[in-house]
């Protein structure tokens, strides 16, 4: 078995050392680029409304989002705006959502995009 040589371990060694420096970069920088939010839009109500009495339960919140690997291969469901409203008006078990507010939020990371609706408003429930 030959035994190595100085310039042969020297050379082993800083290999180690740059598949190391480039792991810590690769961690170190693998954060997010950007993030914008921008205010979309503003409605009366998420659904028509109906011709009875209701009462106000109160504030809710609902998302969605959607995740594309390096900006191009979709990873989770696609942005539906519907499900981020029906997911507000199901936390405060309501029937509709009044006084709605949504926005987008965009993330831009080295490994991919990440794209949020954020809806608000209060959660009413028809009385019977």
């Amino acid at each position: 078995m030959r035994r190595k040589t100085r310039t042969e371990k020297r050379t082993s060694g800083m290999r180690g050392a740059v598949v190391a420096l480039c792991a810590i970069g690769l961690f170190t920088f693998a954060g997010c680029l950007s993030i914008s939010t921008h205010p979309r839009g503003a409605e009366p109500s998420a659904r028509p409304m109906e011709d009875r009495p209701y009462e106000i339960v109160g504030q809710s919140e609902g998302e969605s989002s959607s995740f594309r690997l390096f900006w191009i291969f979709p990873v989770t469901p696609s942005l539906d705006l519907n499900r981020a409203v029906e997911e507000a008006i199901i936390a405060k078990g309501g029937d509709n959502l009044i006084g709605v507010t949504w926005s987008v939020e965009r993330q831009v990371w080295i490994v991919g995009t990440l794209i949020g609706v954020h809806v608000k408003g209060q959660v009413i429930r028809y009385k019977d």
